[in-house]
């Protein structure tokens, strides 16, 4: 982030990819750096589903418990959503010229003018979306200058605002600012469930778990006249859950 009050216009940026990771003109990187203890959709409930009452060979329970991971993926990707708690990182480029939220990057159906407005928007309000929800906590928050030598963000100068909610952000606190050049990098843990603390807390909502059960079979049944039926039924049900993530 930039500081001052952001008085004239901001500059607009070369429209950068969103999609490839690790290039210096891409706005962001998103990496999962832990994955969930356990699955929302365990062994015994997906064999129930697909009406395999026999003794299963350890090879097909392999695989079964494969799929409920590739599923519960699937649905974290197409929904922008946490299932479990897991951590994540997001850093930010230091080669976007920012001012407000480096996240920015909105590529609106207009073209180069739509996406100024995008960028000038969420520039003003001075926030950085994290991109995964809902966020249970924020691990670490630092710059990282460009020999990589990283220094902590003053937690007195930014807070966690709408962690429930599909667009979970970090603000700015009383005019605080990061310094261009820096690249800024946030830790946090994401899910529906909170595995600190016994038991655990929280509850995955049940769209999902039939959505897992219903693209894990899609794959373990392999029938060609119902995978598409399955996969699309899958996706129908957890549309509704699903974070525009293209607004940041």
């Amino acid at each position: 982030m930039s500081g001052g009050s952001g008085t004239g216009t901001p500059a607009v940026p070369a429209i950068v990819s969103k999609t490839v990771a690790g290039r210096r003109d891409a706005p962001f990187l998103l990496e999962r750096i832990s994955d969930p203890e356990i699955e929302p959709v365990t062994l015994a409930e997906i064999i129930q589903h697909v009406r395999e009452f026999s003794s299963l060979s350890q090879e097909s329970q392999d695989e079964l418990t494969g799929l409920i991971t590739v599923a519960r993926e699937w649905a974290e990707e197409y929904t922008g959503r946490a299932l479990i708690d897991q951590a994540w990182r997001i850093t930010i480029n230091d080669a976007i010229p920012v001012i407000g939220d480096t996240v920015s990057g909105f590529i609106g159906p207009g073209g180069p003018y739509f996406y100024a407005l995008g960028w000038q928007r969420w520039c003003q309000r001075r926030e950085i979306l994290l991109r995964k929800s809902p966020v249970l906590a924020v691990t670490s928050f630092v710059t990282a200058d460009s020999a990589g030598v990283e220094t902590v963000v003053d937690p007195a100068t930014w807070a966690l605002t709408e962690p429930d909610s599909k667009a979970p952000r970090i603000a700015a606190l009383s005019g605080a600012s990061w310094t261009a050049g820096t690249a800024l990098k946030i830790e946090f843990r994401a899910g529906f469930i909170d595995m600190i603390g016994s038991p655990p807390t929280g509850t995955v909502p049940m769209r999902f778990k039939q959505a897992i059960k219903l693209h894990a079979e899609a794959h373990y049944d392999r029938d060609e006249k119902m995978m598409g039926k399955l996969l699309e039924a899958a996706e129908y049900l957890i549309k509704p859950e699903c974070a525009d993530l293209q607004i940041a």
